[in-house]
């Protein structure tokens, strides 16, 4: 059974790549395999998941989608090794996808490589910091301040992560995940993503 984090992960991961599809131009037909994909991994059809997701990738190269699906179906089965190499692909792909980023870190930080995983940190950091001064990305702004708040604490630096998710619930104060993350730990949300809780 899926734990509330590994859904809340993919939403997420489903949510923040839905409207890049199109217009990234990647090849329609790799889309509609995805999104097949997709369909197969929520409904528990993993190996059938895994096929279609390859369908995708074999006929558009530049496509990430798929990577991020077939590594979410291997921390499903507790396969991180094989999830970390689909995320590293994403990072690839898509390099300025903080979530992605985030994601590769968590998986080297649940390997025990804290260097690497704080390098990823820093990174995602980096992006969603962008994103919240680009004029243009200002519809996103509460997701990626949040965002990155996490990456403050998943980097360490916790002080500076929960005093931007106090200012946020401050300005939003019925965003009921604000008070999750600020009442988890970064082992606690780890672990809680990983269905290791």
């Amino acid at each position: 059974m899926l734990k509330y984090g590994q859904i809340a992960l993919i939403l997420l991961l489903l949510y923040s790549c839905k409207s890049q599809e199109v217009r990234n131009g990647y090849n329609t037909k790799a889309i509609e395999f995805n999104n097949q994909a997709v369909e197969l991994m929520m409904a528990g059809n993993y190996d059938s998941a895994l096929i279609v997701f390859d369908k995708a990738i074999k006929l558009d190269k530049s496509y990430y989608l798929p990577h991020s699906g077939k590594s979410n179906i291997y921390v499903l089965r507790k396969d991180f090794d094989n999830a970390l190499i689909e995320s590293e692909l994403v990072i690839k792909k898509q390099p300025d996808l903080a979530e992605g980023w985030v994601y590769s870190g968590m998986l080297y930080d649940r390997k025990g490589e804290s260097k690497t995983a704080n390098k990823y940190y820093q990174k995602s950091i980096e992006i969603f910091t962008k994103r919240i001064s680009n004029p243009e990305k200002q519809h996103m702004i509460s997701a990626n301040r949040l965002n990155r708040a996490y990456s403050y604490i998943l980097l360490g630096e916790t002080e500076k992560g929960k005093k931007e998710l106090q200012a946020l619930k401050q300005e939003e104060p019925e965003n009921f995940m604000i008070d999750q993350l600020l009442n988890t730990s970064k082992e606690d949300y780890i672990n809680q993503l990983f269905g290791e809780d």
